[in-house]
């Protein structure tokens, strides 16, 4: 008799360990997540997304911005220093032009003469250095040849134009991952909370959405930009103002003279040069694929040099010349 009261009492223990058992599992995938139910989780998650990304945002354009210079007044920008603002294979462009508009150089970028005194007031110093760096040609005329010889003098015309607010300081790639840092704390929280949700049988596919579009958005975030908020209002100010140089319409360079030959290479590219000089053009453009500039608006060949030859003798043309699921 103790032995079947013994059994009985046994069973009934091991059926209450049983469901137990499965009433535990049962409120583990019932409950939400941390408790936070996974509507109301997503909810936050997404305002939370939205200020990581302000913030990114806020931290780009604060790069962007140019420093505050007291005297309203700028100077005139020579045209290399506008070519500049789109990239330094521009700026090289806008000398090239100027020099064969003078016939300083050759179709095939020798110097024909000697800069006399009077060309040397009127050339501004970088067009001088192009045409010193030109040579007698001993060599064909690849762009990244000159590209090369002109590391150090680009360096400078670079650092006159961040100085004065037209370029942005190139920043290293911690500066650019540290502007993601918001948006990486989100993503890591919601890759937490994706695998806690996967853990306990929740839906998370509104959540994974939301974190492969975060991810998304980093690289976007860390793209270089070349000009401040300023350069880029120059620039389009310049480019409406001398619109009358643009390639497309064919202007008489022969009667503008090479100052605006060589602004019209420097807001338009090398279609100006090709107007000037086919061959020259065609001679340095060569080499363009091996170029390690390659004329790109985010491109900087060397550090910031200090100081600037800016002030090196005349100034050059004026810059205008007429006129399914939750979140886990």
């Amino acid at each position: 008799m103790r032995r079947r009261v013994f059994t009985v009492q046994l069973l009934d223990l091991l059926e209450h360990r049983e469901l137990w058992g499965v009433s535990a599992v049962n409120n583990y995938y019932s409950a939400d997540t941390w408790g936070i139910p996974s509507q109301t989780f997503l909810q936050w998650y997404l305002v939370a997304a939205a200020v990581a990304i302000g913030l990114s945002l806020y931290s780009r354009m604060t790069a962007r911005r140019s420093p505050v210079v007291v005297d309203a007044v700028r100077r005139p920008l020579t045209p290399p220093e506008i070519g500049a603002l789109t990239s330094d294979y521009q700026a090289v462009l806008a000398s090239m032009a100027i020099l064969r508009s003078a016939e300083l150089i050759s179709t095939e970028g020798k110097t024909k003469l000697a800069l006399t005194a009077e060309d040397k007031s009127r050339l501004d110093w970088f067009t001088r250095t192009v045409h010193k760096r030109l040579g007698n040609g001993k060599v064909p005329l690849r762009q990244v040849r000159l590209m090369g010889r002109l590391n150090v003098a680009l360096a400078q015309l670079r650092t006159t134009l961040i100085d004065e607010g037209y370029l942005q300081r190139p920043q290293d790639g911690l500066t650019a991952a540290f502007r993601t840092v918001p948006i990486l704390a989100v993503i890591g929280l919601g890759v937490v909370r994706l695998v806690a949700g996967i853990a306990g049988g929740k839906p998370v596919g509104f959540l994974l959405l939301t974190i492969i579009v975060l991810a998304l958005m980093i690289p976007l975030l860390r793209i270089k930009r070349r000009r401040t908020a300023l350069g880029d209002s120059e620039l389009r100010r310049l480019k409406h103002e001398n619109s009358y140089l643009s390639p497309k319409l064919r202007p008489a360079y022969t009667s503008y003279g090479p100052s605006l030959a060589g602004l019209s290479a420097a807001l338009f590219g090398s279609g100006a040069l090709v107007l000037i000089d086919p061959a020259l053009a065609g001679a340095v453009a060569a080499g363009a694929a091996y170029s390690p500039g390659g004329g790109g608006s985010s491109y900087y060949s060397c550090g910031s040099s200090s100081g600037s030859s800016g002030s090196d003798g005349g100034g050059g043309s004026g810059s205008s010349c007429g006129g399914g699921g939750c979140g886990g």
